[in-house]
Formats: structure tokens, sequence, C-alpha cells
């Protein structure tokens, strides 16, 4: 008999399930996601609540450790104090709610993404594993490693940075010092893309400095060291 079948046959007959919930405890759980859960600048939505303790009354509610968004978890659930306190595993579903960049139309693999094709939406990123934009402009430049549809999210593993840089190019050394800019030849220690932190030796001083790419022959000085 499969796993699944076992576990129904068990809770149909078990006498310590209690498949409902009064006002008391719907309203304690209610009120412990209206007060705003929040992970990675997501929030969480209570979208069914799979299996009430056995108890009845307000209970005190918290979110257990979790990585990534789960759409399914198991909240803890508490009542009592001291030696009376019980606790309860209380499987839930969920929905977790940001906003986040998506596509304004069909878009094929090795498309190279422009301001154009991108715009904002409130989506549901539960089950979803990698980082999301909410701003289209650290976008700019990547190309995409998959095909997408017309409003899909756009996550970190489905992006990929061209290297506008290798080790051994030659680029340009910018440093500025308020109204002050001073600018020098430089070495590239290693292949970085657009906006991405690198670092670069000045060849006339040998000073390896720390670098923002500005674009394929320029980069931009951290600090505010001299080279």
């Amino acid at each position: 008999m499969r796993y699944s079948a076992i576990l129904a046959i068990l809770l149909l007959f078990s006498t310590h399930v209690h498949a409902d919930a009064d006002k008391g405890m719907e309203k304690s759980i209610h009120s412990f996601f209206a007060g705003g859960i929040y992970s990675q600048g997501a929030r969480a939505e209570l979208v069914e609540v799979m299996q009430w303790p056995d108890t009845n009354g307000a209970i005190r509610w918290r979110m257990p450790e979790f990585s990534k968004h789960p759409s399914r978890i198991s909240l803890i659930a508490e009542k009592g104090a001291g030696k009376n306190r019980r606790r309860w595993y209380v499987p839930v579903r969920l929905r977790w709610w940001s906003k986040a960049v998506v596509t304004k139309r069909d878009l094929p693999a090795r498309t190279l993404l422009t301001k154009s094709v991108l715009t904002q939406k409130r989506i549901n990123i539960a089950g979803h594993s990698g980082s999301w934009w909410k701003d289209s402009k650290a976008l700019v430049g990547t190309r995409l490693m998959r095909p997408l549809k017309a409003g899909q999210t756009i996550f970190s593993s489905y992006v990929k940075r061209p290297k506008l840089l290798k080790r051994g190019d030659h680029v340009t050394i910018i440093a500025s010092f308020g109204e002050l800019k001073v600018e020098a030849t430089g070495k590239v220690m290693k292949s970085a893309g657009l906006g991405e932190r690198i670092q670069v030796q000045n060849l006339k001083s040998k000073k390896v400095l720390q670098a923002i790419v500005v674009d394929a022959g320029t980069v931009h000085v951290i600090t505010g060291g001299r080279g």
C-alpha cells in the first residue's frame, strides 16, 4: 500500500486529529499574518490551514526556520506556559507576495535585456528558487539563459551578465576626488561584466585597485587611493 494511502487511513481513524477550528483559533492565526510576516522582501499570505491542532481557543503562532519562500510550511503553535505549555506543528499553504521585474512580451533565449522589454508587477514567488529584482535597471545588459513568456518573473538563475572585460585587458582607470578626475592605464586582473566589481593594476605604479566596470574600456575606482 502506498504511503499516501496509509497516511490518509491513519488520519481518518485517529482520535487526536482536530479537523476544524473554532473562532478563537482562526482569529489568532489571521492576526498573526495581519501583523506582517516578511522574508527577503516578500510578504506571506495564508492560503489554507491543512490540519488544525487538537485544541480550541486562541494560540500563539510563530514561523519555524526556513529557506527561500516555501509554499508549504509547518507553523509552530503554542498554548499555555511552563510545564503546562503545549506545542503543535501546523501544516499550512502560503503565498509570498513581492514586486518583481517581469517581461513585457515573449522573449527567446539569448535575448539581451533592455528597459523597453521589462516592467514591474506584484507576483507570488512561493516555491521559486533564486533571487529576483524589483528594479529593472539592475537587469539591463544581462542576457536570458532560457525563453520566457510575457509576464514571467526574471529570477537570477534565468540570466547571465556578459563579460565585457577579461583578464589581461588594458583599460582606462578613472579616479574622482570631488571635481578632480585622474586617469591612468591599467590591466584587468579578472574577467567581469558591466557594473561588476573588479581588480585592476595601475601599469605605472603597479598598485592594485578596486573598481567598477563602466564599459568595455573604462573602470571607475571605488577606493579613494591614487594609482
